[in-house]
């Protein structure tokens, strides 16, 4: 997972108002998003991909054994996945949205590929995404599932996949998968996706509009371009501070001498792509502090030192915004 990672704040907010309604509180997941809610009532600004990683996390940290993934898959609404649910919607055929979600998708969830491949009048709509998400399972079965769905419906519900396919052991009872995707699932598959007879993928969208489709696609285009410039520079910021945190030399004036910037053009820069050097630091310390923490043979002060913090207690109250427990605490329950 790259430190420079973006989505759109719509992604962790519909994570977010589902966990809520599975019955954790809004508190915690906004504290593992490690977002300001002012920033995710505004779904296109651009937040840390990770935060919806530490999302899935907590929930099935909180939830275990729950069908997180196929039970969020059945209330997903299209304005989470943003532009590119709209693109898929007002295109022609599902062969032709299902090209353009492929180019697009990486606007929602940077690590996600969609491939097609047709052999002998079947189509195989198949899933990659990063080892760490793959192993969660529940992000997975979401992801697939939503597509199916959405496939259904801008098909007026009459294209069912023959099967779904995944990589992991079967979590949940065979009837929950079936009702959620509308087909049967494999598991321990090789691979993951959907499979289709081929003749679904020319089947008319109901009420495209292919104009409307046109401007999507322009307008797509454009947010990946301006989505690779951004990472870029969110990637180039973190690496500085990662670089100067050992040291405790991590001030904002020299990370942007060091990037041939002026203080107050990467503030702008920063905020641009819905970030800040504050949130950026925030979240180096928070990466390392998980990992330093887990280490028995450092002392607590002496990671608040390593972390650049003057004193302990602003370590422990940082420490407890980001997990909700002390160091300590953490540390304990991490040893059982």
């Amino acid at each position: 997972m790259s430190d420079g990672d973006l989505v759109f704040a719509s992604m962790p907010a519909g994570l977010i108002a589902f966990g809520s309604s599975c019955g954790v509180p809004q508190e915690d997941l906004l504290r593992a998003a490690g977002v300001a809610p002012e920033v995710l009532a505004a779904p296109d600004e651009l937040v840390p991909y990770a935060s919806l990683f530490s999302l899935w996390e907590l929930l099935l940290q909180r939830l275990p054994g729950e069908p997180l993934g196929l039970r969020y898959a059945r209330c997903i609404p299209v304005s989470v996945v943003g532009i590119v649910g709209h693109v898929l919607r007002h295109s022609e055929t599902v062969r032709q949205g299902v090209d353009v979600y492929g180019r697009f998708c990486r606007l929602m969830d940077p690590h996600l590929r969609i491939t097609l491949e047709e052999h002998g009048g079947v189509a195989r709509l198949a899933l990659e995404h990063e080892p760490r998400v793959v192993a969660m399972a529940e992000p997975i079965e979401m992801m697939i599932a939503t597509l199916a769905r959405f496939i259904a419906l801008y098909l007026g519900g009459s294209a069912r996949p023959i099967e779904a396919l995944f990589r992991h052991p079967r979590r949940h009872p065979p009837s929950l998968y079936e009702e959620a995707i509308g087909a049967p699932a494999r598991f321990e598959a090789g691979a993951m996706g959907l499979v289709y007879e081929a003749r679904v993928l020319d089947a008319p969208v109901v009420g495209a509009d292919p104009s409307v489709r046109d401007y999507l696609v322009r307008h797509a285009e454009q947010l990946l371009a301006a989505r690779a410039s951004a990472a870029t520079l969110d990637a180039r910021v973190r690496a500085r501070i990662d670089e100067r945190l050992d040291r405790g030399d991590v001030d904002q004036e020299g990370i942007a001498r060091s990037l041939g910037m002026s203080t107050r053009s990467l503030q702008r820069a920063l905020k641009d792509i819905g970030t800040s050097f504050t949130a950026q630091l925030d979240e180096a310390r928070r990466e390392k502090a998980l990992d330093l923490v887990r280490r028995p043979d450092l002392a607590l002060q002496e990671i608040a030192f390593l972390l650049g913090y003057g004193e302990p207690r602003h370590f422990y109250r940082s420490f407890r915004r980001w997990t909700g427990t002390t160091p300590g605490e953490y540390r304990r329950a991490r040893a059982r």
